[in-house]
């Protein structure tokens, strides 16, 4: 967790957000925290739990808190067949599924104590590959299912 209010205190020594530093606040909660996807309504961290960083490094631990489990499931179902009169040529059909179980996937919970939806989780998650491709923006979330044919020769 960040305290982005209190990154000044670390400016004057060059440890400022253009380096890519956050300050991390201080934790009242004991061991690890961890989200599920009911953090979407009600938060799983209050900023209770928390306090500015005085000094500009937190107490926290690294890892302490977890968000929810990712979950995918893919299927591939291939049958092929030998072409006549061809020494080695062969054709494959069969059906692809992707996130089969159509299953949501939760992005992290907000880590800014300085922000009002801290502990909450604001979106979904996409799978990173999918029919549509690698980080090509489309929405790859819900259950795709594809026909295929592959010609071997």
């Amino acid at each position: 967790m960040i305290d982005s209010n209190a990154t000044g205190i670390l400016n004057g020594f060059n440890y400022g957000t253009t380096n890519g530093f956050n300050v991390f606040a201080n934790s009242t909660a004991a061991g690890t925290i961890a989200c599920d996807s009911s953090a979407v309504t009600t938060p799983c961290v209050t900023t209770a739990q928390f306090s500015p960083a005085v000094t500009g490094f937190g107490q926290q631990r690294r890892n302490q808190i977890y968000g929810p489990k990712y979950f995918d499931t893919d299927l591939s179902v291939m049958k092929n067949f030998n072409i006549p009169r061809w020494e080695c040529g062969k054709i494959g059909v069969g059906f692809q599924f992707f996130n089969l179980f159509n299953h949501p996937n939760f992005d992290q919970p907000v880590g800014d104590v300085a922000s009002p939806s801290f502990g909450t989780i604001l979106s979904n998650v996409s799978v990173p590959t999918s029919i549509l491709g690698s980080f090509l923006g489309g929405d790859a979330s819900p259950r795709l299912i594809q026909v295929k044919a592959m010609l071997t020769f």
